[in-house]
């Protein structure tokens, strides 16, 4: 079969390799899209940080085939499966978790000390043509919902993780900094809760138009002061909430001076080292700052229920690309020039 396989910092081949089997408890999924995340944009571009070492409980090191984004059909069951059978379509919560440690046996088992991931820390991935895992990994699509969208419950969850965290009232307010593919699923999961006055702020003008297409209000960070927009549009008391998800430094500054006073910033991007924040602006509000990552049990199943009520529209933010040029769907990403890629596999072996 063909994968796309990371061998270090910008050297990603699309190369054949034995097709997987699936062992007992595992599934083997032909995959029909799977979509590139900021955390391959930052292993590709950066000094691999998830994937140069061992991972503690997989094993797993470079190469390594990248995809945690990802959905296909169930084509074989292992030994003891009865959680799915053949045929079925289906969706991947990649995360892998020991168990055992304090965080795991306390019910954040999404914290783990030990955490893996498919397509990022642990053997195999679904930028292939086929991929196993764990059976209880999978999550059965409805009828209603594409396996196009079955790859987005994956991003979706990350961003509705972050704004079940942020607890905006119904009726409420709420800033989301950055709209790459987590910034989107921010303002979906908000509209999905009822909150429907949500600020966007991107320097994208391609991207801050899909944001306003799907009903936010939107900044360009660029031509306007941001804090001094949030304040004259909520006539000085900021917003109920923020949710960054852009990575940059001067965002979360603005996320943390545009909320009200003992409201939430919710931190969910990934940064490429430490930001220093104004701690006084913090305290004298008494700001809570909460960070998010990756999605307690249940999240991925309330991100099918909000897609299939049709909360998650997916026109004008999506772009499919072949597999053949992940690479430069990679840049892509990175540089803003597309909002979210979605990679098609292609059916049949290597050939």
């Amino acid at each position: 079969m063909l994968a796309a396989r990371l061998y270090g910092a910008k050297d990603l081949r699309i190369e054949e390799m034995p097709e997987p089997e699936p062992g007992p408890g595992e599934v083997k999924i032909r995959v029909a899209y799977a979509g590139i995340c900021g955390t391959d944009v930052h292993e590709y571009f950066e000094a691999p940080r998830a994937t140069h070492e061992p991972n503690p409980l997989t094993g797993a090191t470079l190469p390594q085939t990248l995809g945690h984004e990802f959905a296909g059909t169930v084509v074989a069951c292992g030994e003891g499966v009865d959680r799915v059978a053949p045929g079925a379509r289906v969706c991947v919560r990649p995360i892998r978790t020991c168990g055992v440690c304090p965080r795991c046996v306390s019910g954040l088992s999404h914290l783990c000390t030990a955490l893996a991931a498919i397509g990022v820390t642990s053997p195999g991935g679904g930028l292939a043509q086929y991929v196993t895992v764990p059976a209880g990994s999978v999550h059965p699509l409805p009828d209603g919902l594409s396996l196009e969208q079955g790859a987005l419950v994956e991003p979706m969850a990350v961003a509705l993780n972050a704004v079940e965290r942020a607890r905006v009232p119904r009726g409420g307010s709420a800033l989301v900094t950055g709209a790459g593919a987590v910034g989107m699923g921010a303002l979906f999961a908000f509209r999905a809760q009822g909150v429907q006055d949500v600020l966007v702020v991107e320097p994208s003008p391609s991207r801050r138009a899909a944001a306003e297409r799907h009903g936010a209000r939107v900044l360009d960070p660029g031509a306007v002061d941001v804090v001094e927009q949030v304040m004259i549009r909520t006539r000085g008391r900021g917003v109920d909430a923020a949710v960054e998800c852009s990575g940059r430094p001067e965002a979360l500054d603005a996320a943390i001076r545009s909320v009200a006073a003992q409201a939430p910033v919710v931190m969910v991007a990934l940064y490429s080292g430490p930001v220093a924040i104004d701690a006084s602006v913090v305290r004298l509000a008494e700001l809570a700052l909460l960070g998010s990552e990756a999605y307690p049990d249940g999240v991925f199943e309330r991100v099918i229920e909000h897609m299939t009520a049709g909360h998650y529209p997916t026109d004008g933010w999506l772009d499919h690309i072949p597999l053949g040029d992940t690479v430069a769907g990679l840049h892509d990403v990175r540089d803003g020039r597309r909002l979210k890629v979605l990679v098609d596999i292609p059916e049949g072996g290597a050939g």
